[in-house]
């Protein structure tokens, strides 16, 4: 069995709650699993002082596990974007792509699409937080800058990643962005949701890893004849959803079976405590 922690959305900054993150710490130590998965938006503001915090709770959480992390579309800085897509090219464009993403790359990693591979799973990270795109635009105003999107060059990625893999291991995605509609919110996190699915279940995924929702979900979804479970993380900070606590997900990886389990914020407890269990019986992939 491989188990994952996998959290989202910590917003270091004025949403972030040090008891619930000291908590979290605390979580992983004693739940002891083989990788952390971080699902973006680790910052608020896309501060320098945000950033410095989340880099030294990365470093915390790698003393007890390996972790992945993906940004979200609060640690880009939206200037960069604009400027992109304001038709700049040359030099001065590629400094604007470059600026959209450079306190990203200086605090926490220089790779926006990482891959990671632990006994029985690989892990395809893909960043889908690209700011103000031509592909992330729907037509609700209130959309903008907050939709993301998959590219095909990251999706190239993801297969190569998959390729690579050992036959038995369990292919995951991760991304920031939710791909079921929130059951508050009412909406989706990429725009091309449909597109993304069906990509990610014709490379072979089982599993996808996301956030940005700030409500905890898992779903299972078929395509075609392939079925894909979705995990979407919480937020462990005070940007919840109204009636929903913060959390997280683990993920137990077993021979025959996905298991996710949330673990919810007891005020009480002043801890995180299993909250909901989900199992699901994992797919013969017979191409491997």
């Amino acid at each position: 069995m491989t188990t994952l922690v996998h959290v989202s959305d910590l917003h270091f900054g004025r949403p972030a709650v040090s008891e619930q993150l000291d908590s979290l710490l605390e979580a992983i130590v004693r739940l002891s699993p083989d990788a952390v998965a971080v699902s973006g938006d680790l910052t608020q503001r896309c501060s320098r002082s945000e950033f410095e915090k989340a880099r030294a709770y990365l470093d915390n959480i790698g003393r007890t596990a390996p972790y992945i992390v993906v940004p979200g579309n609060h640690d880009i800085r939206w200037l960069g974007a604009v400027l992109r897509n304001l038709g700049i090219v040359g030099f001065i464009g590629q400094r604007a792509h470059e600026h959209k993403y450079s306190r990203y790359k200086r605090y926490i990693s220089e790779d926006l699409s990482p891959s990671l591979t632990v006994p029985g799973v690989v892990i395809a990270g893909l960043n889908t937080a690209h700011g103000i795109t031509r592909g992330s635009l729907t037509r609700r105003l209130r959309d903008l800058g907050v939709i993301g999107h998959v590219r095909g060059d990251d999706l190239a990625h993801v297969r190569n990643t998959f390729e690579k893999a050992p036959p038995e291991a369990a292919r995951i995605v991760m991304i920031h962005h939710n791909l079921i509609r929130g059951q508050i919110s009412g909406r989706h996190g990429l725009a091309n949701t449909e597109e993304a699915l069906r990509a990610f279940a014709s490379m072979g995924a089982e599993l996808v890893l996301c956030g940005h929702d700030h409500q905890e979900a898992v779903h299972s979804v078929e395509i075609s004849e392939t079925g894909l479970v979705i995990s979407t993380a919480g937020t462990i900070s005070s940007r919840r959803r109204s009636g929903h606590p913060s959390s997280f997900n683990l993920v137990r990886v077993e021979e025959d079976s996905l298991i996710i389990t949330i673990y919810a914020w007891n005020t009480k407890a002043g801890d995180f405590v299993p909250a909901g269990e989900h199992r699901f019986p994992r797919r013969a992939r017979k191409d491997r």
